[in-house]
């Protein structure tokens, strides 16, 4: 008999093992890894330590993931009670809150480390590859089974101080961010003077932070993994790394559960936000809604999804903080170029760009689908194609920021551009075949967002990421033994052109179907 405090997490554990989406995602990561061998295998045949490089991409692949899940799907642990309005429901039934966090949280978390489980019986094949040993491939997984725990926590814990997912999600990436990046270099930073001689002897304060840092860089599982994937790894499975990670996760989750009663404690009304609209009384009111436009579902979108004028004027001034910082980067043996800042400002905006066209489509429809309006939008007088364009149309002007970034990095890397594109006197055509299939998988990626958006409650944009991984991955190879020129482009473009349309047709008619349920 289960007992009161994981009844809850029994089920919830019951519940995740019975979903089909678990198979597929177990299907899917070793399909990964028969591709990877694959791949591997086309590419560098038996010699050169294949085994190696293919755990490598295995690896790396597993912390990119890892990322993802922690952003969305432990993120969401107990947001998403809160936002649905069943957080009170689970508290009417006497549960207490370490029974609410193993059920919601650590439920979650054993099901992704039975995923990460799976593969590691086709992740020894690396051995018999060779280049790689057992005690690297028990490292890496112990790395990164303790990044798990320590990242579900840390997102549990975002997620039981604030009120809806993505503030959860953007705190736990800016804890991730300032521990595993910004840490490093600000130390980087300030040794800089004493690596050019500039200063003889530190002063204490640098010191003592040189010893934090370097605490901090025990702890980053990318170092941890860099040392494992070298050459004469000969160190415990089980180092500073693993034991640190499960200290940070089991401290994340202790103060969750100390917390909990203080932010968890009154249900609030769930309601969209509206923290960014300036009000009429204020002094920015310049940046608030204002008077609805003609098309009144542009403008409940721009202001009250997007963020409006006061995230735009936002945007436009936190963008050129990055290129600010790369201008400002000490360079001791050359001076920085405006054809390197060209091309610096031009991927980022284009980076950038693509990010919030992501989240965009896949929140669109979603926000609707949350706050059950779909049935509400379903009764104006117009159709629900109409519906849509106009709710799209309300998220583009939020790409302004980033549109004007990039157009004025492509002033200055205009000649490189046009010269990759007109060599000798005419076009040349694999480099337009490259663009125009990177354009269609684009396009065909924000149409699987948003179609999976409509379809499951949480991590669209991580599924869609990783179908189209799998996809390219396998298009890849397959391309490589069938074309041998730019025709293979060609050809994904057009496969790709029709999934798109397939995908446009079926969000319209899932959209009419869930406004008929609603």
């Amino acid at each position: 008999m289960t007992s009161p405090l994981l009844a809850l997490f029994a089920r919830s554990l019951r519940d995740d093992v019975r979903l089909k989406i678990t198979y597929f995602a177990r299907v899917g990561l070793i399909l990964v890894i028969l591709l990877f061998l694959l791949s591997v295998r086309q590419s560098y045949g038996y010699g050169n330590a294949p085994g190696l490089e293919f755990f490598e991409n295995v690896v790396y692949i597993n912390f990119f993931f890892i990322l993802l899940a922690g952003f969305s799907y432990f993120a969401s642990a107990i947001t998403e009670e809160k936002e649905e309005m069943t957080l009170g429901l689970l508290r009417m039934t006497n549960l207490n809150p370490l029974s609410i966090l193993l059920g919601k949280s650590t439920s979650r978390l054993i099901g992704a480390l039975l995923l990460l489980l799976a593969q590691f019986p086709f992740t020894l094949l690396a051995i018999s590859l060779g280049g790689v040993a057992m005690r690297q491939i028990l490292a890496a997984y112990c790395t990164l089974g303790a990044f798990l725990i320590f990242l579900s926590n840390l997102a549990l814990l975002a997620s039981v101080i604030f009120r809806r997912t993505t503030a959860a999600a953007f705190m736990t990436g800016l804890t991730l961010f300032v521990f595993f990046a910004l840490v490093p270099f600000l130390r980087w930073l300030v040794m800089v003077p004493i690596s050019l001689q500039l200063v003889i002897k530190p002063s204490p304060l640098v010191v003592k932070f040189g010893e934090i840092a370097d605490a901090v860089a025990l702890a980053s599982p990318l170092d941890r993994l860099e040392a494992i994937l070298a050459t004469g790894f000969n160190d415990s499975p089980a180092g500073a790394q693993v034991w640190s990670n499960l200290v940070l996760g089991a401290g994340c989750f202790l103060l969750a559960w100390a917390v909990f009663e203080i932010f968890c404690s009154e249900q609030q009304e769930a309601a969209p936000g509206r923290n960014l609209v300036a009000r009429r009384n204020s002094l920015f009111r310049g940046l608030g809604a204002g008077r609805a436009w003609q098309r009144s579902l542009a403008w409940k979108d721009f202001y009250f999804l997007t963020g409006g004028k006061v995230w735009m004027a936002a945007k436009f001034i936190l963008y050129p903080v990055p290129i600010v910082i790369f201008i400002l980067l000490p360079r001791p043996f050359r001076h920085l170029s405006m054809k390197e800042l060209g091309y610096f400002a031009f991927y980022l905006a284009f980076f950038v760009g693509c990010i919030e066209l992501a989240f965009a489509a896949g929140s669109v429809f979603r926000q609707e689908r949350r706050w059950k309006t779909l049935s509400s939008l379903a009764m104006l007088p117009m159709s629900m194609r109409r519906i849509a364009w106009q709710k799209i149309l309300g998220c583009l002007p939020a790409l302004l920021p980033a549109l004007c970034y990039f157009a004025v990095a492509a002033c200055f890397v205009q000649e490189e551009i046009r010269h990759e594109l007109h060599r000798n006197g005419r076009w040349d055509t694999e480099a337009l075949a490259v663009m125009g299939s990177i354009a269609a998988q684009f396009l065909f990626f924000l149409h699987l967002v948003a179609f999976l958006s409509l379809h499951v409650k949480r991590g669209a944009l991580p599924v869609a990421i990783a179908i189209q991984f799998v996809g390219n991955l396998f298009a890849g190879i397959a391309l490589a033994r069938a074309f041998r020129d730019e025709s293979g482009f060609v050809v994904v473009s057009i496969l790709l052109g029709v999934a798109t349309v397939v995908l446009h047709v079926q969000t319209g008619r899932r959209l009419e179907a869930l406004a008929e349920e609603d």
